[in-house]
């Protein structure tokens, strides 16, 4: 549970910053963005944080195929272009047109992109780490 905590907690904050960025980029024309938007902003990366951060939890019992690794992917875009689609419908921040979908993917496409950056660059390190401990154990 604590590990999934801190998955969550990690994805929350990369997301967060992810659609945060969107918003601004978006709503940079508007003006300022206000206090309520920030609180929805954080609840929809709320939620696809905890979309995520199960997605990235369950361990399957046995390896994954190519073919099921692309549909795992596919199903969880799919899966957060839902929640920020009707999430961002209903907040006003999309149309509900083509136009809005399209907007919403490539959104969704951003952070999506954004947050493996992040996460790689993050469990660089601990990826190093894991690498030299396991070349001290094999030269024992």
């Amino acid at each position: 549970m604590k590990e999934f905590i801190k998955k969550f907690l990690t994805f929350f904050l990369i997301i967060n910053t992810g659609i945060t960025i969107i918003f601004a980029i978006f709503a940079g024309n508007a003006g300022s963005i206000d206090v309520v938007s920030l609180w929805r902003i954080m609840l929809i990366a709320a939620l696809t944080a905890l979309v995520t951060a199960v997605v990235f939890s369950i361990e399957p019992k046995k390896h994954l195929t190519v073919p099921m690794i692309v549909l795992i992917f596919f199903c969880h875009f799919f899966v957060l272009s839902l929640i920020v689609y009707v999430g961002g419908t209903w907040f006003g921040w999309f149309e509900r047109s083509l136009s809005g979908l399209l907007s919403v993917i490539l959104s969704v496409g951003f952070v999506y992109i954004f947050t493996t950056v992040a996460t790689v660059i993050l469990t660089h390190k601990e990826t190093n780490e894991l690498n030299e401990a396991l070349k001290d154990y094999k030269e024992e």
